[in-house]
């Protein structure tokens, strides 16, 4: 009796999977692959300078039942099939946008794009404004500046040149222009005293708008003062740290008794040859050479250009 009831219970899988195969084939032979028509006679009927509005032919499907995709700047926008005029807002005065129009049915089926619109919205592109720049303090060795714009979205960058190359880009409405505050520490050239320099300032949205670039102003640094003789302290605690191609070398500042820790520059050599200044900071990113011993010496130098004693480490690497 055992072998018997094995067998019909095999009979009757065989039997369920071929009912389920059957079934999926004719349900793979029913399933609707035609998409709908495309969309006709796409237009743009009116526009301002945010919207335009577009109409367009209706769409046909054999299910009855479809969606419209609205192609435009960014993700596409989707309307019920009841709708054929639709106000796409959110857009740039002065800016050229491109729309087409898809229907897709419930199957997922997407028909062919409607005909491209290309417009071009009313107004002028909205760039932010000239930057207004004011000097607000100026040493021997560094700048302070402060400038301004206005713009129709809030937030604005602002790119400061000086001499005509570009140093910094920042999002605030100010800033201290000293050697570490402006370039790569590695290529930095410290501004010197007494020495006239030209500023220019331009504003950018987050659109990638760029405003008309600042009138110069010209700032001429203090010189250094004729009575300050004084060298800053030694850097002290210096170590290096292998960071997997450089090594971080940091060290505690130095002090002296008339320029402000801020504006104090630390010339990094390395067995001997300049390879990095830092002005107000108190770590650098050097480059050692391998299998060999390495010597790092810091100098520490005020605004009247007073040298303190080398400091010196060794790094075998």
């Amino acid at each position: 009796m055992a072998p018997r009831v094995r067998r019909s219970f095999t009979g009757f899988h065989v039997l369920i999977v071929a009912m389920l195969w059957a079934s999926a084939s004719l349900a793979a032979q029913g399933r609707d692959r035609t998409p709908p028509t495309a969309p006709t006679n796409l237009n743009a009927t009116s526009a301002t300078e945010q919207s335009v509005t577009l109409t367009w032919g209706p769409s046909s499907d054999n299910s009855g039942q479809f969606t419209y995709l609205i192609q435009g700047p960014g993700p596409a926008v989707t309307v019920g099939q009841a709708t054929t005029t639709y106000i796409f807002g959110g857009l740039q005065a002065g800016k050229t946008y491109t729309f087409r129009v898809y229907a897709r049915d419930i199957a997922g089926n997407l028909s062919r794009s409607s005909n491209a619109v290309t417009v071009t919205l009313p107004g002028q592109i909205a760039a932010p404004t000239r930057p207004v720049v004011i000097v607000q303090e100026v040493g021997p060795t560094h700048a302070t500046l402060s400038w301004s714009s206005s713009d129709d979205k809030p937030s604005i960058w602002y790119t400061v040149y000086i001499d005509g190359e570009q140093v910094s880009t920042l999002s605030q409405l100010s800033g201290t222009f000293t050697c570490a505050r402006v370039m790569v520490p590695t290529y930095c050239e410290p501004i010197d005293q007494d020495t006239t320099y030209t500023f220019t300032v331009r504003a950018r949205d987050s659109d990638g708008n760029l405003s008309p670039m600042s009138d110069p102003v010209f700032v001429t640094t203090e010189p250094a003062n004729p009575d300050d003789h004084t060298p800053p302290s030694v850097p002290g605690n210096v170590t290096a740290e292998d960071i997997g191609g450089f090594h971080l070398v940091q060290w505690e500042p130095s002090v002296d008794d008339l320029a402000a820790a801020w504006f104090i520059r630390y010339d990094l050599y390395v067995n001997g040859v300049l390879q990095t200044v830092v002005v107000g900071g108190t770590s650098a990113e050097v480059e050692l050479y391998l299998n060999q011993i390495n010597t790092i010496t810091i100098v520490a130098v005020d605004t009247a250009d007073n040298e303190s004693l080398p400091v010196s480490i060794i790094v075998i690497t």
